[in-house]
């Protein structure tokens, strides 16, 4: 990621990944409807509108009320003493922050767990806890894409799904440092690679390939462009264990009551698709006639974005998603 921009990381549901210039810059919006006759994305752009201090959406001084259930999570599973929770907690927002300025660490999203309450999250701890190893077959296991500090994972292993089947993935190895630092389990705890999904000469990553049959990717897949989230798609089919033939991929993202592209100033495209369940469907026959696999796609739109952005407007919604191998 380029040093001169400083970049913003949905990861729950109050923050949007973008990446915003040190500089000030333009965000233009007019929407076009999307041709039903093709899956091809209609673009967004039109009249430019200069950015207000995007500060004032991407970070709260204070610890949030509503992180309970992390603080349990760090004095149950850590073992941290209750009187030093706010002070670490606060401490390591503010080393993440200087590594980079994601609205999930500004806005706290990373200790929120909101993952951790959807029912296709406990549908996969439970199968992470029943399912034994099969002779000669597939054992479950998780891979978390864009896990930020390995929070979800730490609570999946708090609910006790044994390590070794518990995976993570984090662009930036800085976060895998420090969520290991926070949580102390480092020699103990889940197996984290660092690495560029997309980058297919990124050797860490063939790490994880054929080491998994459930893969978590919450807010990640509306980061990318179709093309992307195809390649993206391709990739997670080699990262499911040879044999496996129900894997489950689940999480969250911004859908849209129009599938588009849409123009968002980010480093590594000008670009991201948005999705509704149909869209999502087209993306994954083209994902399974790739690879050979076959796909289907359950989604639902859930709540309003929480916070507002210039380049989204009333039809962006969260979406719920689980694509299951048949």
């Amino acid at each position: 990621m380029a040093d001169e921009s400083i970049s913003c990381h949905l990861y729950n549901s109050s923050s949007f990944f973008v990446h915003f210039p040190k500089n000030n810059f333009s965000i233009s919006q007019t929407y076009f409807p999307m041709d039903k006759a093709t899956p091809q994305p209609a673009m967004e752009t039109g009249p430019e509108k200069a950015k207000a201090s995007w500060q004032e959406y991407a970070y709260i001084k204070e610890l949030p009320d509503d992180i309970a259930p992390f603080k349990e999570l760090l004095q149950q599973y850590s073992k941290v003493p209750a009187d030093k929770v706010d002070v670490l907690l606060i401490r390591t927002r503010d080393r993440l922050w200087d590594v980079v300025n994601y609205p999930c660490i500004g806005l706290w999203a990373f200790t929120k767990l909101h993952s951790t309450t959807d029912s296709r999250f406990e549908a996969a701890t439970q199968r992470l806890l029943a399912n034994p190893s099969k002779p000669g077959g597939t054992s479950a296991a998780i891979l978390d894409i864009g896990c930020c500090i390995g929070q979800t994972l730490r609570h999946l292993a708090h609910k006790g799904v044994h390590p070794s089947r518990l995976y993570g993935t984090d662009l930036r190895p800085e976060f895998i440092r420090i969520g290991n630092e926070l949580f102390g389990d480092e020699h103990r705890g889940p197996t984290f690679v660092a690495g560029d999904v997309l980058n297919a000469d990124d050797s860490s990553m063939k790490e994880l390939d054929g080491k998994v049959t459930i893969i978590h990717a919450a807010y990640f897949f509306h980061l990318f462009t179709w093309d992307d989230q195809v390649r993206i798609g391709e990739r997670m089919v080699r990262f499911l264990q040879p044999g496996t033939g129900d894997a489950v991929v689940f999480g969250r993202h911004i859908g849209t009551l129009r599938p588009r592209e849409l123009e968002v100033p980010t480093t590594r495209a000008s670009r991201c698709y948005l999705h509704d369940g149909q869209s999502f469907q087209r993306l994954w026959d083209e994902v399974g006639s790739r690879t050979g696999t076959r796909w289907r796609v359950e989604a639902e739109m859930t709540d309003r974005l929480h916070v507002r952005f210039p380049f989204f407007g009333d039809d962006e919604k969260y979406m719920s998603f689980g694509v299951y191998q048949i």
